[in-house]
């Protein structure tokens, strides 16, 4: 085989094992929302941001969902601009690819922003009250000239991804597979334990592990019916009752509860987290015993002063019909 021949076989060989990437289409915005339902079943919710740079018409995107069922319509998805699209599934060896084609080609220079809903099944599992989920964080596929292609990943992108666990249910095992450790942040927001991912890479896989906590539940439960005192409380002081005292527990509720019950928790101090807990649930108890018999009506500083000033007709028809008498008496003796 001659040099030339060689040259071109091996040309031809990179070409076959290298991806093609779509030429100018970036990666600007791939942001997962997933939430983990106590069923088993995810909801996951996908921010994207799509730019076609190149000369090319970009006519859609592909990714794949690590699940064996997944529902998704074109009323799951929303972009600016208003593309419209085709949506179709594939069954692949990590899962289903959901293909998206749209109905409108995006053009040379601009931008596809959309947000995608979809339900899966089978992506998590869960045995009893744990559960377990593997998340990767990959780049879609772009579809240029009716073929998939890698889509670049630009410098700034945004990468990044929020997860919601089952009600009660607490991270017991974080990891990020990745070249460099990813930080995130745990708190409780809407009942739910959530991990954030501020910043991620392509390629990154996030692994959790979480079962199902009676301590944290209490919590979760304290911070319900914290919640609905407060709406009661409100409710009642735009009455005009006197919800002081309710206020006062409530505020102790909220420390012990929020503060010390829940940060020790996180530290995994569960027997101060149960006792602080038990402190809110029964500052919760006093306040809604408070509240059942607040005390009495108040009236604004305004309403009292109109009330004061104010003269009861009944007295001023009485006075009229007084000084009309005397005026009477009066004309009789002259």
């Amino acid at each position: 085989m001659t040099t030339k021949k060689i040259l071109v076989f091996s040309l031809i060989l990179m070409l076959t094992a290298s991806p093609v990437f779509a030429g100018g289409v970036t990666l600007n915005r791939w942001v997962l929302n997933v939430t983990l339902n106590d069923t088993g079943s995810v909801d996951e919710v996908i921010q994207t941001e799509i730019e076609n740079g190149g000369s090319t018409p970009l006519e859609g995107f592909s990714f794949v969902v690590p699940a064996s069922r997944v529902t998704i319509t074109n009323d799951q998805i929303i972009s600016i601009p208003a593309t419209g699209q085709e949506v179709s599934q594939q069954t692949v060896p990590d899962g289903v690819k959901i293909i998206i084609k749209f109905n409108k080609p995006l053009e040379a220079g601009k931008k596809w922003d959309g947000r995608i809903s979809l339900t899966a099944e089978n992506w998590a599992v869960k045995e009893g009250s744990d559960y377990s989920i593997s998340i990767p964080v990959k780049a879609p596929q772009a579809i240029v000239a009716g073929k998939d292609t890698e889509i670049s990943v630009s410098q700034d992108s945004e990468i990044r991804s929020q997860v919601f666990l089952p009600k009660g249910v607490t991270a017991t095992s974080v990891d990020v597979k990745s070249s460099a450790p990813k930080p995130y942040k745990k708190l409780l927001q809407f009942e739910h334990v959530v991990l954030t991912w501020f910043q991620l890479n392509n390629g990154d896989v996030i692994s959790i592990k979480g079962s199902f906590s009676d301590i944290l539940m209490k919590i979760v439960d304290n911070d319900a019916k914290y919640r609905e005192l407060t709406a009661r409380v409100k409710t009642a002081k735009e009455q005009g009752l006197d919800v002081s005292e309710a206020q006062t527990h409530l505020n102790n509720a909220e420390d012990y509860n929020n503060n010390q019950a829940l940060q020790s928790f996180w530290k995994n101090d569960t027997a101060v987290a149960l006792q602080y807990a038990g402190y809110a649930t029964d500052e919760l108890k006093l306040a809604e015993n408070s509240l059942s018999s607040p005390g009495k009506t108040t009236l604004p500083a305004e309403t009292a002063q109109g009330a004061q000033s104010q003269k009861s007709p009944g007295f001023e028809i009485a006075g009229l019909i007084l000084v009309l008498l005397i005026s009477r008496v009066a004309k009789r003796k002259k």
